[in-house]
């Protein structure tokens, strides 16, 4: 019997002497330190899986665990890195020892590497109103959640921020001490989370 809601791999048949064990393991990246927030699946014969979640201290645990043997695989690395892609064997024998790829479990280690790969820039905002010399709000549209940031032309090097709404919009008062002449242009960038800042989007200040 496989009993998906207390987590436990059990074999049913009113067996009530057969032991079961914890499997305990770490996640770390290349320098040694713990990994939060690593998802791991503990699939059994059958194909089905109990699933575990790497804490603060970086370390998973499968309870009640009856000997047999087990596949582990990581499911999810967090942010930043790149899941231990292995299938490793647990083997858990009738003695509650477990081993993982033929190692104490005391051994064994799941290595994320840091991702590397270049990261996509944010889109730009995908609409701003024009700006005119007469304009006290600049409106646009973007990605709900991500911070928009507005700077002003002029010796002043005015810069203001916002963030987009839920409903995709965003609005920034133009500062009391800009003015805008026409001919000048309006820089705005768009930021979203985990993702560089877009490419500048330059909107000119038009005549009304």
């Amino acid at each position: 019997m496989f009993n998906l809601l207390s987590g436990l791999f059990s074999f049913g048949g009113g067996n009530n002497n057969q032991c079961a064990a914890n499997v305990c393991f770490q996640a770390i990246d290349p320098n040694d330190c713990p990994i939060t927030g690593a998802v791991y699946n503990l699939t059994c014969a059958c194909g089905k899986f109990i699933t575990a979640i790497t804490g603060r201290n970086g370390c998973a645990t499968f309870c009640g665990v009856c000997p047999g043997t087990y596949k582990l695989t990581q499911v999810l690395a967090p942010h930043g890195f790149i899941a231990d892609g292995a299938d490793h064997t647990v083997v858990v024998n009738q003695r509650c020892c477990v081993k993982i790829d033929g190692l104490p479990m005391r051994c064994f280690q799941s290595i994320n590497q840091r991702d590397t790969t270049p990261r996509e820039p944010s889109e730009q905002p995908s609409y701003v109103s024009a700006i005119t010399p007469a304009t006290d709000t600049i409106i646009g549209t973007g990605e709900p959640g991500c911070i928009i940031k507005v700077q002003f032309p002029g010796p002043e090097n005015c810069c203001c921020c916002t963030r987009v709404r839920r409903n995709g919009s965003w609005s920034v008062d133009v500062p009391a001490e800009v003015t805008l002449l026409s001919g000048e242009f309006v820089t705005i960038t768009q930021c979203c989370p985990c993702l560089p800042c877009s490419a500048p989007l330059e909107v000119p200040v038009v005549a009304a």
